[in-house]
């Protein structure tokens, strides 16, 4: 790997990456330092790249203690800078800089823009951009109200052998001068079109866009990076061959997406913008070019899976026919050895929250799944109203910390999202996109939150503020492969109703209607149920579930009911009902046989007790959602009830118990959710 040696860890969409190298031979007897006079004018011309360090004072977050600034380096501590890389005059108002120094920029939300810093201290803000070149990894820029006295000659050519020096901001603790030898050259990556300069000058961390000189202070090469500690340069001639007045940009992207193994084939990235232009306005300008670049390519991609993208083909014959039973939210995701769409099987931890609350959490492909069970005393509805609340619950049961001092400092408040926007997903689930910013890792903290009966569901994103807009479109997406189940105490699911507008829209026509310990009428979907004591225990705290999949009709794949179950609070008793989609004949053998096992009534649809794991078991086929005149084995849809009660409990009561259920549990006119897109055009992301 080719390191740059900026300062600022970024994300970046893409980055050309040089290849292994093998290790060049010693250095010969060589001069170890420049002639004062060279050495003055070099140090001079050269500066620190700097970005202004935000202010602790205005910092929205807030810590479980004070932050041990008292740990961090007095240098550090009382800098009002961060420096980035370094850069040098060329002439009387203009410098160079590595483009990469800069590019960690463009996107930034808490970095708007940067300045030069000389050995004295003095700053001057970044001002006009007279030209880059992206392939090359160069930037020429003026500043604002500094022109130059001493600048630093472009020599063209170069020698094998020959001595030079790095010049940089080595690890941002000042200009550092180290000899080294031109010890060959590398071929740039993409086409060869020219050749990198490799020299055993001392870089480090800082050393980006610093000149390489000679030992006459002649620049030879801009420093770039290092591999195996060989710096690596771009020669002169190479510096001035980047075309003027012109902010090229040109670079080789592949395009992926977390829940597939398919990536896309390599893009060309590659357009120009005219200079010269403000720093900042360049900024807007390729904000702009950069987000229509992604869309179009994300697009593109989905696009180019076509019928392989869920829920088309046969490989998702199984994730459709999958019933999901989770009580927590998985995803769906495209296993890359058999190309078949899955139901994840994620391993959820969780921690208490005050007052009866509960955090579960999950990652998956770098996104975090959590679901929070409202504590007590806190209205479902707030938990949108006020996503304050909601992040500070979660902060409470999940350690996000930041490091100052050497010391872990956990964040327990990220303050207010300065940004809110509502968000449906294909299953026509509404969801609330929330982002925080925190400015002391130039940071931000993307979720998208819905409400379920105990709580909600979050997704959420930590990313660098550069990285921001690719996730405003990948994290949509996520949602689009991502299950959430519907579950919560009977108590609950009387509040979450009341939030219609919240809902899914099969679920905005729910009927529902609990009395605590005599009656619960429900109808969602295909599934309603009126019930009374002598079915279950209808405690407040009784669970009931909606387990929200996939079936057929026809030749579309719909959104749909699969699962309902109601569980005892006290005891572990419980009954399920269960929609099975007819397999098609490409699903394996095995499914095949199971269908065929419902539809005969086989174990343990035999409406007989068993006894297994301390409980009696009974279930039984349901006919009254079979269709006339059609043999089980024909119908597109079996239901089945299944039913356990803890201990021993003698088969006459089952049967009875189960008859009942039977009569209680009746078909409904519902008609599934809404027909599932493999994939539409995304609508316009913005930028922030």
């Amino acid at each position: 790997m080719f390191f740059l040696l900026s300062r600022m860890p970024m994300r970046f969409l893409a980055t050309l990456l040089l290849p292994v190298l093998l290790l060049c031979p010693p250095l010969r007897a060589q001069e170890t330092s420049l002639a004062p006079a060279i050495k003055a004018r070099v140090t001079d011309a050269s500066f620190e790249v700097v970005v202004l360090r935000p202010d602790p004072a205005k910092d929205p977050v807030s810590y479980e203690k004070e932050l041990p600034w008292d740990l961090v380096p007095f240098n550090l501590r009382h800098d009002r800078y961060i420096s980035i890389g370094t850069a040098f005059a060329v002439s009387k108002t203009e410098l160079v800089t590595a483009h990469h120094v800069f590019r960690s920029l463009h996107a930034s939300m808490g970095y708007q823009t940067c300045f030069i810093r000389d050995a004295a201290g003095n700053v001057w803000e970044v001002d006009q951009i007279l030209t880059l070149d992206e392939q090359r990894d160069v930037i020429r820029f003026t500043v604002k109200g500094r022109t130059f006295q001493k600048w630093l000659e472009l020599r063209s050519g170069f020698r094998d052998n020959e001595t030079v020096f790095t010049v940089g901001n080595a690890y941002g603790e000042g200009l550092v001068i180290r000899p080294g030898e031109l010890i060959g050259t590398l071929p740039e990556p993409l086409r060869g079109a020219w050749n990198l300069l490799k020299s055993s000058a001392g870089v480090n961390p800082g050393n980006s866009g610093g000149p390489l000189v000679d030992p006459q202070g002649r620049v030879v090469g801009v420093v770039l990076g290092k591999k195996d500690n060989i710096c690596y340069s771009l020669p002169t001639d190479e510096l001035k061959a980047a075309k003027a007045a012109t902010a090229a940009f040109f670079n080789k992207i592949t395009f992926s997406f977390g829940l597939v193994p398919e990536k896309s084939k390599a893009l060309d990235r590659a357009f120009d913008l005219p200079l010269p232009k403000s720093y900042s306005d360049l900024k807007k300008e390729l904000a702009i070019r950069e987000k229509a670049f992604y869309v179009q390519s994300m697009d593109g991609f989905f696009q180019g899976l076509g019928g392989e993208l869920f829920p088309e083909g046969e490989a998702s014959e199984e994730a459709v026919a999958d019933i999901p039973n989770s009580a927590d939210p998985e995803v769906i995701f495209r296993d890359k050895t058999t190309k078949t769409w899955n139901f994840s099987a994620l391993e959820f931890k969780s921690n208490e929250l005050p007052k009866n609350g509960r955090l579960h959490y999950a990652q998956a492909n770098g996104v975090y799944l959590f679901k929070i069970r409202r504590p007590d005393g806190v209205a479902i509805g707030d938990l949108l109203a006020k996503p304050k609340l909601t992040m500070d619950l979660l902060l409470k049961g999940a350690s996000v910390t930041r490091t100052v001092g050497g010391q872990d400092i956990r964040v327990t408040s990220f303050g207010d999202p300065y940004q809110i926007q509502p968000h449906v997903d294909r299953f026509g689930r509404p969801w609330q996109q929330a982002i925080w910013f925190t400015p002391y890792d130039d940071g931000v903290v993307l979720t998208y939150t819905t409400l379920v009966p105990s709580g909600v569901v979050m997704a959420v994103k930590f990313v660098d503020s550069s990285s921001l807009m690719p996730w405003l479109y990948d994290l949509p997406k996520f949602l689009d492969y991502t299950y959430v189940p519907y579950g919560g105490q009977l108590k609950d699911w009387g509040e979450f109703l009341k939030h219609r507008d919240r809902l899914p829209a099969a679920l905005q026509d729910m009927a529902f209607a609990f009395t605590e310990g005599k009656s619960l009428r429900l109808q969602a979907l295909w599934a309603k149920l009126d019930l009374d004591a002598s079915h279950v225990d209808l405690s407040p705290k009784a669970f009931l579930i909606l387990n929200m999949g996939f079936s057929r009709k026809g030749q579309e794949v719909v959104w749909d009911l699969r699962r309902v179950s109601i569980s005892e609070d006290e005891e572990d008793n419980y009954f399920v009902v269960l929609k099975h989609v007819h397999p098609t004949s490409a699903m394996p053998e095995a499914d095949q046989k199971r269908w065929k096992e419902i539809a005969k009534q086989r174990h343990p649809y035999t409406q007989r007790t068993f006894e297994e794991d301390g409980a009696s078991r009974i279930a039984a086929v349901h006919s009254a959602f079979l269709k006339p005149a059609a043999p089980a084995v024909d119908q597109s849809a079996l239901f089945t009830l299944y039913m356990a009660r803890v201990g021993k409990v003698e088969d006459p009561e089952m049967q009875t118990r189960i008859q009942a259920l039977l009569k209680a549990i009746t078909p409904a006119s519902g008609a599934p959710a809404r027909v599932v897109q493999a994939h539409a055009p995304s609508a316009p992301v913005s930028a922030r």
